[in-house]
């Protein structure tokens, strides 16, 4: 620390903390070591001030009360502007009021002088369970006191007592803190699909780590599987870096910000950050811009899905317990059985799990059952469920009938679809079957009319298929085949696998991709050129319903030939277009867009049914 002492006074601490040397990029574990840093820097300074207080006020401060921290600061893991969150925790006996606001004004003043954000609080060990039974956030951030100066057998027993409060409440308390969760939500919106997220409070940010940790501190659920550390740490780093940036306290991640902050962090090519997109507002978008937001998004997916189950289980111990009467073999008792879901599937606390016979590694289909069978009951996935059926079996190539069967059922389910895809998704399943996906997944669209990355985007768009049926009479009157359901939904899910960095014409770059991914499939060859031709004209209505003279037969004519003439591919595309739209968002699928799409399909039509 260049030009401060290495145990800095609170008046040096904010620029120490500032000054601190940022973790180097890439390295393993170097944020968790650069924020212990902070703390050890934050803990020496306060220990110094409460060994200044005591002289200052001639108090003996030994036993009896003690300066704690919650929040960030007591889990050891603020950034470097982070505000110091602190607790005098007294017994209500050692000293009495004056002394105690003696003590508290020796310890605030100077960390104001300092211009230091303080939040601080002095209560008796009484008083700290009080506040935590009537204020579940106080609740929640008292969950991590911890000992700074002082007494540390009092703090640690200010500490048991409010976790054993916690524990003893938590039935109680658990539709309060869902509620909360769900109202942080809807005000601020999912993490993953912001372009301009808060990284605390947004779905999926640090907020909602914390609440899954202390749903597994209350006892009611165990530890959530999966990356749940790593995912908060990463949003920690980002955190860190968004302040060193600006030098300022902020968790919302703007645009302006995102480059500089991505290139703190190594993200993007080496050396140089290329322009891989413009926003509408005449925005440069860097390829670490984008990666940096993809990286976010993967951990705030990873936090959600952790947080869904950790309350999924906590809802379950909550609810009235079955009493299962044993199964009795020959006068002795035996483990009930599992409902069975199919082959190799049972629903075990209402989740899918594998049955006792099952065989992912034998099995290349059990992850496409497991899919079919969750989109079709509502049930979902068990954490441990997903993590076999990474391991499975790959689907043999071309698919086989069955295969493609069951990935139908999954895209024709509608919106239940949407969850199973995000659980396999990050499970790693999904790029198992199908490569491409990985160039997509979790890449942001920073188009204002779409509000999802393209992967979210695609799965959504194949919710909404079901949807959008034309009516009868008003379909194409040519004859030929009839429209074909299955080739829609394959088309929907693919549409936008174009949209790779550095392309420009994701629709032809979407064509190529996905043809020889059609062939893998199994499909035959007329009903993969079906596809290639949806995918290769899906914005081909509403550009030229939006663009173009509709009152021109020769408009009408010329989208007739780009469908090949096949009033098959035109309600198809008619159908696409709509499910892509909705999809993107409400303003991408207003009713005057989609006037002008009806007026167009309805004139191509009657140039196909033209002798």
């Amino acid at each position: 620390m260049t030009g401060l002492a290495q145990r800095p006074t609170v008046g040096e601490l904010r620029q120490a903390r500032l000054a601190l040397p940022a973790p180097v990029p890439g390295e393993a574990g170097a944020g968790a070591r650069y924020r212990r840093a902070l703390a050890d820097l934050t803990d020496a300074a306060l220990a110094d001030l409460w060994a200044g207080a005591a002289r200052a006020t001639g108090l003996g401060v030994d036993h009896g009360v003690a300066l704690t921290a919650v929040g960030s600061l007591g889990r050891r893991d603020g950034g470097p502007l982070s505000d110091l969150d602190l607790l005098l925790v007294h017994d209500g006996r050692t000293l009495d009021g004056a002394a105690l606001a003696a003590l508290a004004d020796a310890l605030w003043y100077p960390l104001w002088d300092a211009r230091l954000d303080l939040d601080h609080a002095v209560r008796s060990l009484e008083q700290c369970r009080q506040v935590a039974s009537a204020d579940l956030p106080a609740a929640v951030g008292l969950l991590d006191v911890r000992a700074v100066a002082g007494d540390a057998a009092l703090a640690q027993a200010a500490a048991g007592a409010v976790l054993a409060d916690w524990r003893r409440a938590a039935r109680r308390r658990l539709p309060e803190l869902l509620a909360s969760v769900g109202e942080r939500a809807a005000r601020a919106g999912e993490l993953a699909y912001l372009v301009e997220p808060d990284l605390k409070e947004a779905r999926g940010g640090l907020r909602d780590a914390v609440v899954a940790r202390a749903l597994t501190a209350s006892w009611l659920t165990d530890r959530p599987h999966g990356d749940l550390d790593d995912a908060y740490a990463h949003l920690l780093d980002v955190r860190d870096a968004l302040t060193l940036v600006t030098g300022r306290r902020t968790t919302r991640l703007l645009l302006s910000e995102q480059d500089d902050v991505a290139r703190l962090l190594g993200l993007g090519h080496p050396g140089r950050h290329e322009v891989v997109a413009v926003t509408a507002a005449g925005a440069a978008v860097t390829d670490a811009a984008d990666d940096l937001l993809a990286s976010a998004a993967q951990a705030a997916r990873v936090i959600s899905a952790a947080l869904d189950a950790t309350v999924r289980r906590a809802r379950r111990a909550t609810a009235r317990p079955r009493f299962v009467r044993p199964l009795m073999v020959r006068g002795r008792p035996t483990p009930p059985r599992l409902p069975s879901l199919g082959e190799g599937l049972a629903e075990h606390d209402g989740e899918i799990v594998l049955a006792g016979d099952a065989d992912p590694v034998a099995d290349p289909l059990l992850a496409l059952r497991a899919a079919a069978t969750a989109a079709r009951s509502g049930l979902p996935l068990s954490p441990v469920t997903l993590t076999s059926l990474a391991q499975a079996a790959p689907v043999p190539e071309p698919w086989p009938a069955p295969a493609r069967a069951l990935l139908l059922e999954v895209l024709g389910a509608g919106p239940a679809q949407v969850p199973v895809w995000e659980a396999l998704d990050l499970a790693g399943v999904v790029t198992r079957w199908f490569p491409e996906w990985a160039a997509v997944r979790n890449r942001p669209q920073r188009n204002p009319l779409h509000r999802f990355t393209v992967d979210r985007h695609l799965v959504e768009t194949a919710a909404r298929v079901p949807a959008t049926r034309v009516p009868a009479t008003r379909m194409p009157a040519a004859g030929g085949p009839a429209p074909r359901e299955d080739l829609l939904l394959l088309a929907a899910f693919f549409h936008d696998l174009g949209k790779v960095p550095g392309g420009h014409d994701h629709a032809a770059t979407g064509a190529r991709i996905v043809r020889p991914l059609l062939d893998r499939l199994g499909l035959p060859p007329a009903d993969r050129d079906t596809v290639v031709l949806l995918v290769r004209h899906h914005l081909l209505l509403p550009a030229v319903a939006t663009r173009r003279n509709l009152a021109d037969p020769a408009v009408a004519a010329w989208v007739a030939d780009a469908v090949e003439r096949r009033p098959d591919v035109l309600a198809l595309l008619r159908r696409l277009t709509e499910a892509d739209a909705r999809a993107a968002g409400p303003q991408a699928w207003t009713s005057w867009r989609a006037g002008l799409v009806e007026t167009l399909f309805t004139r191509v039509a009657a140039e196909l049914a033209l002798p």
